[in-house]
């Protein structure tokens, strides 16, 4: 055996807490300079939040209903990955509606930060479309977001998009 054949992954502690984040997961093409970017969220829509860490890896599961990245690019070997994330409160099942709401606008709110980014160094993978979204809901979901949440989201729209290849 052959220290070839030996692979690491680090991740945080904090990755394992149960609480209500948005991501980028940075796919890097390792021959070229170009990135495509994935938004996404913790917090499912019926019931239930699983740590990031949790989530990151469905991305990569076999399971097409738990793998959306991996359903939008077919051979997953040939990339590296970075992934940014950042909190909005831990899990707290009595508000899971309305906290859940907030997620969903702080996804949506991101990947339109990053779409208004674009770029030819960049590619985003799901960007969101807002069909059928009246002015009047657009608005009030606006409302949900605080300057300083929004502030968050451009910096780590930001920093997703000046990464550098992660080190192997």
């Amino acid at each position: 055996m052959d220290t070839e054949s030996i692979y690491e992954i680090e991740f945080s502690g904090h990755s394992t807490k149960r609480e209500w984040a948005v991501y980028i997961i940075i796919v890097i093409d390792k021959k070229s300079d170009t990135r495509k970017l994935y938004v996404g969220k913790v917090g499912d829509n019926r019931d239930g939040c699983n740590p990031i860490l949790s989530r990151i890896g469905n991305h990569f599961s076999l399971n097409k209903i738990h793998s959306q990245l991996r359903n939008k690019i077919v051979d997953t070997t040939i990339f590296d990955y970075k992934v940014l994330y950042s909190i909005f409160g831990e899990y707290n099942k009595t508000n899971h509606s309305q906290d859940r709401q907030k997620i969903n606008q702080i996804e949506r709110q991101l990947n339109l930060i990053i779409q208004n980014k674009a770029s030819d160094n960049f590619e985003l993978l799901n960007p969101y479309k807002g069909i059928g979204v009246t002015k009047k809901i657009s608005l009030e979901r606006k409302g949900l977001l605080s300057e300083n949440e929004i502030k968050t989201l451009t910096q780590m729209a930001d920093r997703a998009i000046s990464v550098d290849k992660p080190s192997r």
